[in-house]
């Protein structure tokens, strides 16, 4: 039953997150998804890359700010600090995925700063560059899919299922 962690006494206060808002910010962030399937788009290759650089540049800027509004909006309505009755396993979790935002956050801005240095025709310093960009969004692709996982958990313990 979903109480009974409340009735062992494994409850606690502590962070939790605002399942329903944070499905929302998630699901609603069209742009923010436009943003990556471009970008992926853009550095499939090298030569690619080279051929749209000025828009390469653009658009990594404006994933900065997307991501800037997206965490923005998480930690404002989507995480709960000192919540009530919270397994203190979830409450870990979401303090660990919520502390990993300003570190992406740093490292798109460093991205974005990196490559509008990188002069167009220096197929290798770019080719390096999107290195850094593929490993930056696999990191962002595991801390959604974290979250996506605690808000299903959440919703799981609010339906009780599993009782």
């Amino acid at each position: 039953m979903a109480n009974d962690h409340k009735a062992a006494g494994t409850l606690q206060s502590g962070l939790t997150i605002n399942a329903a808002f944070l499905k929302e910010i998630k699901d609603d962030n069209r742009q923010l998804k436009t943003l990556w399937d471009r970008a992926g788009e853009l550095v499939a290759h090298r030569q690619v890359a080279s051929n749209h650089y000025s828009e390469l540049v653009g658009l990594i800027e404006q994933l900065c700010d997307q991501l800037a509004i997206h965490f923005s909006l998480e930690e404002a309505y989507g995480y709960f600090d000192d919540a009530v009755d919270v397994a203190p396993h979830r409450s870990v979790e979401a303090q660990r995925l919520r502390a990993q935002h300003p570190g992406l956050f740093t490292q798109i801005q460093a991205l974005s700063d990196q490559v509008a240095r990188i002069d167009r025709a220096d197929l290798e310093k770019l080719a390096k560059w999107i290195e850094r960009f593929d490993v930056f969004q696999c990191k962002f692709q595991l801390h959604e899919e974290a979250e996506l996982n605690l808000i299903l958990d959440s919703f799981d313990d609010d339906l009780g299922v599993g009782d």
